[in-house]
């Protein structure tokens, strides 16, 4: 037997705590550079993907599908894929990530990709500058409508 039996069988966590063999398990697999100690980066990629994990795990999100709408003047044949406000809207909040209720310049960038956005980052960057009043760098619920506004103009606009 070894002189750490704790060590040689797997510790359950008690409630929303973690056991100490888990954290141990999160430091390996984390830990970069080997040192048992989480730089600032490496604790950002594991809560990253710990709460998109759990996000994922309590939210199933219903994939949207485009509504095909009659548009003569596009390219490439007689329809041309565009979202409703209602499916832009459900989109953005779906890219909500972490759940807190607003969206970082990263969930927009995303987001404006699946609605199809050819160049998502210039446009979630003048989306976020557009509509974010409060100048928090993050764009709230009630900042939203702008944000929607702009995608409506862009993603869904007339093609020449």
């Amino acid at each position: 037997m070894s002189t750490n039996a704790l060590n040689d069988h797997h510790v359950p966590a008690q409630g929303n705590y973690m056991s100490e063999q888990e954290a141990n398990t999160l430091i390996k697999k984390y830990d970069k550079n080997g040192d048992s100690i989480l730089t600032k980066d490496e604790l950002t990629a594991l809560i990253m993907e710990q709460a998109a994990s759990h996000h994922h795990q309590q939210v199933k999100p219903q994939k949207v599908e485009p509504k095909k709408v009659p548009d003569e003047k596009a390219s490439g044949g007689p329809y041309k894929m565009r979202l409703s406000r209602d499916e832009m809207r459900e989109i953005f909040l779906e890219h909500d990530i972490d759940g807190d209720g607003h969206l970082t310049r990263s969930e927009l960038i995303k987001a404006f990709n699946m609605c199809g956005s050819l160049n998502s980052f210039s446009k979630a960057n003048y989306a976020l500058n557009l509509a974010d009043a409060d100048g928090d760098n993050y764009i709230s619920m009630d900042e939203l409508e702008k944000v929607l506004d702009y995608a409506d103009r862009v993603i869904n606009r007339p093609k020449k």
